[in-house]
């Protein structure tokens, strides 16, 4: 197949690799003007791909997207004048609360969304590190990409497991709800995954997981306050070594997720009139933090 990915920081690097590697032809599109970008895995020889090139584009037989979720609006725009009808859009990104946006933006073409727990970290601008095996799960949006199973397949042959999910949403929340305990948490004292299985966090951490799983019950979604804990330590333990995605923003003093994670967890409760003391309390501590960088 014939893939573009948008985006190419440590998961899209990952994806479009290891698609490459599983004989696609991949085409990357980024924010820069290059026409041709140098991709590797650690100690490994690089990999050139074709960049930002419209006809390319055009002849893709699947998008992937694969930028923060704040740029996935401006991503899709960047898109649209080369999309044909028949061409699946996947969204890849931590976080929730962009699927209306693309759904209003793309909703003639099959809608996906994938959400993934592979490990991947930038070790520079041209070499990642596969960090750690996790495993995909994808799905369609809408009813067009409700016929799209076919593409679980493929992802799998390249980067496994991957696997089909009729409820996609359900996977979306669940990875949310680990989301909204590691992510702040880690970012905001600097410490990997791992540390948040010490004593210390335990009793904040379930408090949390808490406030999650009641936001989660109301939405449908049958889990617990435990459930929550249990597997959100799983993860910790299992990624011991790595920096979350949010930790790695705020240590280089990046805008983060944060909105679309622990923030939208926050929107939903209060349209269920769920108070969220603990979460609100972290997402206040984020935004400080990202209103302190010095950008001059």
């Amino acid at each position: 197949m014939h893939f573009t990915i948008v985006g190419t920081g440590a998961i899209g690097s990952l994806w479009g690799l290891k698609l490459r590697q599983a004989g696609h032809q991949v085409h990357l599109l980024t924010r820069h003007q290059e026409v041709t970008l140098e991709r590797g895995f650690e100690k490994a020889q690089p990999v050139y791909f074709a960049a930002n090139q419209p006809d390319l584009l055009k002849d893709s037989d699947c998008i992937v997207i694969c930028v923060k979720a704040f740029h996935v609006e401006a991503a899709i725009h960047r898109i649209l004048p080369n999309l044909h009808p028949d061409m699946p859009v996947v969204l890849m990104h931590n976080g929730m609360g962009t699927t209306d946006t693309a759904l209003r933006l793309v909703s003639n073409n099959p809608l996906l969304f994938a959400t993934t727990s592979h490990g991947s970290l930038m070790l520079s601008s041209t070499e990642i590190k596969h960090t750690g095996i996790g495993e995909t799960r994808v799905g369609g949006i809408n009813a067009l990409g409700k016929r799209c199973d076919f593409l679980a397949d493929v992802l799998d042959h390249a980067l496994s497991p991957c696997c089909w999910d009729e409820h996609i949403q359900q996977a979306l929340w669940h990875k949310l709800a680990i989301n909204c305990m590691i992510n702040p948490l880690s970012a905001i004292d600097q410490i990997p995954n791992g540390d948040l299985l010490l004593p210390r966090y335990q009793e904040q951490l379930l408090l949390l997981s808490k406030e999650i799983a009641q936001v989660m019950n109301t939405e449908g979604i049958a889990t617990s306050g435990d459930d929550v804990l249990h597997k959100t330590l799983d993860v910790a333990q299992a990624t011991a070594s790595n920096y979350s995605s949010m930790n790695r923003d705020i240590f280089h003093q990046r805008r983060s997720e944060i909105d679309f994670i622990t923030g939208y967890l926050i929107k939903r409760a209060a349209l269920h009139g769920i108070a969220t003391p603990k979460n609100t309390a972290l997402y206040k501590a984020i935004k400080n933090l990202e209103s302190s960088y010095d950008n001059t």
